[in-house]
């Protein structure tokens, strides 16, 4: 399998702006991008993949799988590009990892996770995406509704519509206030969830651009690790606190008188070395001298001598 390193689209210094634009289009985003898109992508996706392995019998589904991988990176590009664009400054000046992304073959996409990344990037963004929406209806949306309630007051009350007279809440807590008075509270109240959601926006953000960076460079490492051949063994082995075992233990080993295992329980043979005295023909009065015995152990003679 080649890999091509395909990089989000325009990686330039991205125009910068303000605290309150990077969190207006961080809630812009969350409201409007991140969920549809989402939905979009997971769905796309699953269904292509699982569309894919059921036609794979009949080779149909083969096209079909290609297909699903190929759009399911182009969607996750577009969200990393878009992510990367609501990063403060200097996350925006410093470029995305390149994505190393086919092209596979046929045999490549029942024998390699590469093609299925973009497909458990969508799996994992869906719920995230999620919690990004609710967070930005309840906090800044819901806020900016209620930092509006004395204009919404002002323009019923001139077609005689009546606000914030029967209220149950306000009716408990404050009785005795007026209309417009309970609507410079609700004011108050939206600027209060704005400043709450300006920390769980950012918060929010730098958690998918922290796992989007995880995610591209881990592809990127095991890409370049099966690039290089290298291969990635499935437990980390690590140096053992033992001594190692020798392979092979002699059963008998001889000791000496001192308790300590002789190295070399025998002398080595020497073919230069001189004839042992015992073994000479010249000594005629040695215990070995076999002219000196008689051989017959019958004769009861030889013993007496």
């Amino acid at each position: 399998m080649n890999n091509v390193r395909t990089n989000p689209p325009s990686q330039t210094a991205l125009p910068t702006s303000g605290l309150i634009g990077r969190y207006f289009e961080r809630t812009l985003y969350m409201l409007f991008i991140t969920l549809p898109l989402s939905i979009v992508g997971f769905v796309l996706s699953v269904t292509l993949t699982a569309l894919g392995f059921g036609l794979t019998p009949i080779l149909i589904g083969l096209p079909i799988l290609k297909a699903a991988a190929y759009v399911s990176h182009l969607l996750m590009l577009a969200d990393v590009y878009r992510t990367r664009r609501l990063l403060p400054s200097k996350g925006q000046t410093s470029a995305l990892p390149a994505v190393p992304f086919g092209p596979f073959t046929y045999r490549d996409m029942f024998t390699s996770s590469a093609p299925y990344v973009p497909l458990m990037y969508w799996v994992f963004k869906l719920p995230a995406a999620v919690i990004q929406f609710t967070a930005a209806v309840v906090f800044p949306l819901s806020g900016a509704a209620m930092l509006l309630t004395p204009a919404v007051y002002f323009v019923l009350d001139r077609f005689g519509i009546p606000i914030l007279q029967d209220d149950v809440v306000f009716d408990t807590l404050f009785p005795n206030l007026e209309p417009m008075q309970r609507a410079y509270i609700g004011s108050g109240l939206g600027v209060l969830f704005i400043f709450i959601g300006w920390p769980i926006i950012a918060k929010l953000t730098v958690a998918q651009a922290a796992r989007i960076e995880a995610l591209l460079h881990y592809t990127t490492e095991k890409a370049e690790s099966r690039y290089r051949n290298d291969p990635q063994p499935a437990v980390d082995h690590r140096a053992s606190v033992y001594e190692p075992v020798p392979a092979y233990v002699p059963a008998y080993r001889p000791v000496d008188a001192a308790g300590d295992i002789d190295p070399l329980p025998f002398e080595p043979f020497d073919p230069n070395a001189p004839e042992p005295a015992s073994l000479s023909l010249e000594k005629r009065d040695s215990d070995l001298d076999r002219s000196s015995v008689r051989m017959n152990p019958l004769d009861t003679k030889s013993f007496t001598q």
